[in-house]
């Protein structure tokens, strides 16, 4: 039964902090077993997702909408090119920011001190970090700030999304011109899935690009405002349940 497709964020609407909630176990479960497309969109690197999710959904958009995974394969990958990345590099520099580039299968930190280094190792995993270099392809980073915020914001609106991790000092970033938007066109068109018979669920700034793409947008309980506007529902929290709810509500169960 491909008639409908379902994309969920990760942080604040699936889990918390890397845990996710018994009855987005469930969700997701009884989604799998009535046959529909379930697919994580996140702005995590693909290996983080997987790791997390593993078989209970059928694929992934990972990086901000950058890179797809259908049933374990790459599916689409939009690397950034080697002048877009030395454009932000020299943003970085300028504003004296720390980032972690992440490629395939494995993130590379560049000017992290020894606090965010440990950090994004006891996320990520040891053996996921490495030094950055040239000459890979990347297709996401997130940004590393001490007391620079609002000047990071600033600086980067005209070409990211800002989407920061509860004032823990780092961010991920999603492009202006590609976004998690264009990682759902882009299963749309592979599945020939109409945008209204797809649902997005989020909480965070980057979500906005979901919601533009499919023909429900649901917003958590505990997203921002901007999202909430753009809804076509707004359900519970995820501590109480929301995704259970808006399933139900839009008859899935």
């Amino acid at each position: 039964m491909i008639n409908k497709i379902f994309f969920f964020d990760i942080d604040g609407t699936l889990a918390i902090k890397g845990k996710i909630p018994k009855s987005n176990l469930e969700a997701l479960k009884c989604l799998k077993d009535a046959g529909y497309l379930t697919f994580i969109c996140t702005g995590r690197a693909p290996f983080y997702a997987q790791d997390l999710f593993k078989d209970l959904v059928s694929g992934y958009i990972c990086c901000n909408g950058r890179y797809i995974l259908y049933h374990g394969s790459k599916l689409h990958g939009e690397a950034f090119s080697k002048d877009e990345i030395e454009f932000y590099k020299e943003k970085i520099d300028k504003l004296n920011l720390g980032a972690m580039f992440v490629s395939d299968d494995q993130s590379f930190v560049y000017h992290l001190n020894d606090q965010q280094i440990r950090k994004v190792q006891k996320e990520y995993g040891i053996e996921r970090i490495e030094s950055y270099r040239d000459n890979q392809n990347y297709y996401t980073f997130d940004l590393f700030y001490t007391n620079q915020y609002d000047e990071m914001v600033t600086a980067f609106q005209d070409d990211l999304i800002i989407n920061d991790h509860g004032g823990s000092g780092d961010c991920d970033c999603s492009t202006i011109n590609y976004d998690k938007g264009d990682g759902i066109a882009h299963l749309l068109h592979y599945f020939h899935i109409n945008r209204h018979d797809a649902y997005a669920f989020g909480d965070g700034y980057n979500d906005q690009a979901m919601f533009r793409e499919v023909g429900h947008g649901i917003a958590m309980g505990n997203a921002v405002d901007i999202l909430k506007e753009k809804a076509t529902y707004i359900t519970d929290s995820i501590e109480n349940d929301g995704i259970m709810k808006a399933l139900k509500h839009y008859h899935i169960f």
